[in-house]
């Protein structure tokens, strides 16, 4: 899983990007673009005014946004005061269309001949998500605020507990933030009653999960983390003087039993006992194609996590297809040689410590990758309080201007015991998220390139790079083999079902029927994957279908430049473009093909 602070900026990103050119309350003007200079077109320094501008007044549209995509807002033009979090309302999501129409007519006005390679990568970028937005206006009812692994509850402890505090106006910042929280969430709570008498509430089960998470929170002393985490930031805060620091860990503790936990208070009971009427009106079902226009959202949200320009139902194909085929290709390893399948159940990758891992990963790649800049990353744990309810782990993008710190959080819950921490450790390492991010910030492209979100490039890639990591862990080719088409497996399952419940409307008895047809599964599982599949629409989709298009991507490479394709070629020229949709990605491939 990348960035928990692209998942949370996702579902109101569209709001941001229609209305930035109106928000004024950060932004001070000022051009700062690494595109800027003398050698550009008159177009190109419009084109960049134009993006740098809207870059500025996205990014700073509330604290968080703000402090995770720059640590030195002023050097780019931008205050380095802002509030806190904007309640969220049925009106401002509505407003948004007609503000995107505006932004686009703006956009087309620009001659895109006259623009930079990057700015003309963008330009497209940017057209997509403006087109996008389009679409989804419709579909607003569909948006879910709150939800077990990717909500706002969920994931907000963790990013403010990685709240960096550079100057004392992050730390002012920080408190504008916690104060807004009690109002956020009850914006949320009046949005789920809109939802509610629309019949569009995500199902009855998922909203229990949802309380029994904020009970979990309050009861097993969730907020403490925001305390200790606070502590330790401060600490460290050489601009701070002691008693500077003793009074700003004492507003911080008053504000924290104030506004957070009491936030999480309300949300528990107004989703158990405040809300019945909701509780009555959601579904038990939870399906995406059991709503009105279910099937026509679920085809958008498809297109949207993904990137890819193929239909659900060519996809749908697609994967049953690979599925077979590496299925197949584990029968014949087999036939081969029984015995491969026996010695990896007890062959360790070695006994290395997470930190240990990532540095031999981090060279091992060199013959296959390029290098990027040598940064620093920590390893650090999920706190018990939220194990239950995040992913396996996750890397937290750090800010444009200091990308050289990197985060990635292991999850030590029961629940991923047998996971393989090598190959997590190349997702959400190297060659994974980290490499991407950096060699992508290194490339200077314009400013907001960097804030565009296009999960199915970047957790695409990250599990591209997490199934090419194989063969760094000591395994044989055959075992490589072996390995790379068992996720295969599990990938095309995980997508097949997605696509299975939420367009085709399977329910659990067809999930459990579909995995028997391809293995041996207890009921326990068929039902752990369709409540997550339910929870969470379109999850699986980032993963399996971003990995399927660069595989597509690759082998449209080796068939347009024949002698001179190479690996570390292909990788340098995905690298170096960037985060986009797919088939912008492949109209680009010469241009950034390295010579």
């Amino acid at each position: 899983m990348k960035t928990i602070r692209h998942s949370l900026q996702k579902l109101f990103f569209s709001i941001f990007l229609a209305t930035s050119l109106l928000l004024t309350a950060c932004s001070t003007g000022s051009k700062t673009s690494p595109e800027s200079s003398t050698s550009q077109s008159t177009e190109s320094k419009k084109f960049t005014e134009f993006t740098d501008q809207l870059f500025r007044e996205t990014v700073s549209s509330d604290a968080l946004s703000l402090n995770y995509t720059l640590s030195k807002p002023d050097k780019y033009g931008i205050s380095p005061t802002c509030g806190g979090f904007t309640p969220i309302s049925l009106d401002s999501l509505k407003n948004a269309a007609p503000e995107t129409e505006n932004l686009l007519y703006s956009l087309k006005e620009f001659d895109k001949s006259e623009l930079t390679l990057p700015q003309q990568l963008l330009y497209d970028s940017l057209a997509y998500t403006l087109e996008m937005d389009k679409k989804g206006a419709d579909f607003i009812l569909f948006s879910r605020p709150l939800s077990p692994v990717t909500g706002l509850q969920a994931q907000l402890p963790v990013l403010l507990a990685e709240y960096n505090f550079d100057s004392v106006e992050d730390i002012q910042n920080y408190f504008a933030l916690l104060e807004s929280i009690p109002g956020y969430f009850e914006s949320v709570l009046s949005f789920l009653e809109i939802q509610a008498k629309e019949h569009m509430l995500p199902s009855r089960d998922t909203l229990e999960t949802i309380a029994d998470q904020c009970l979990s929170f309050t009861q097993n002393n969730g907020s403490d983390i925001l305390l200790t985490s606070f502590r330790s930031r401060t600490k460290s805060c050489t601009f701070l003087d002691r008693n500077t620091r003793k009074d700003y860990r004492k507003k911080n503790k008053e504000l924290v039993r104030s506004c957070i936990t009491p936030a999480y208070t309300t949300l528990f009971r107004s989703l158990i006992h405040g809300l019945n009427v909701i509780s009555a009106m959601a579904g038990t079902d939870g399906a995406l194609s059991s709503y009105p226009n279910g099937k026509e959202y679920y085809s958008h949200l498809f297109a949207q996590e993904t990137g890819s320009s193929t239909s659900v139902e060519e996809y749908y194909q697609i994967l049953n297809d690979r599925l077979h085929k590496s299925r197949n290709t584990l029968l014949s390893y087999a036939k081969k040689d029984p015995a491969l399948f026996s010695s990896l159940s007890t062959k360790a990758a070695g006994n290395l410590t997470p930190e240990e891992r990532l540095a031999s990963l981090s060279t091992a790649i060199l013959k296959d990758f390029p290098q990027a800049a040598d940064v620093n990353y920590t390893v650090s744990y999920v706190d018990k309080s939220l194990e239950d309810y995040l992913s396996p782990a996750f890397y937290l993008t750090p800010p444009l201007d200091a990308f050289t710190e990197n985060s990635i959080y292991i999850n030590n819950s029961s629940r991923f015991a047998g996971s393989d921490i090598s190959t997590t450790l190349a997702h959400e390492g190297y060659p994974g998220h980290p490499h991407q991010n950096v060699f992508h910030r290194q490339q200077n492209h314009p400013l907001l390139s960097y804030a565009l979100n296009f999960s199915g490039y970047t957790e695409g890639w990250a599990t591209y790079a997490e199934l090419y990591s194989y063969k760094y862990l000591g395994y044989s080719k055959d075992e490589v083999g072996i390995l790379r088409n068992n996720m295969i497996v599990s990938l095309c399952i995980y997508g097949i079902c997605d696509i299975g419940i939420h367009y085709y409307g399977w329910d659990e008895k067809k999930v459990l029927e579909f995995l028997n047809q391809n293995g041996n599964y207890p009921e326990d599982t068929a039902h752990s994957l369709y409540k997550n599949i339910i929870d969470e629409p379109g999850s699986y989709l980032k993963y399996t279908i971003g990995y399927m298009e660069f595989a597509k991507l690759k082998d449209a490479a080796r068939k347009q430049l024949g002698k001179n394709f190479s690996e570390k070629s292909f990788h340098q020229y995905v690298l170096s473009a960037g985060p986009a949709p797919f088939p912008i990605l492949e109209s680009y491939m010469k241009e950034f093909w390295p010579e």
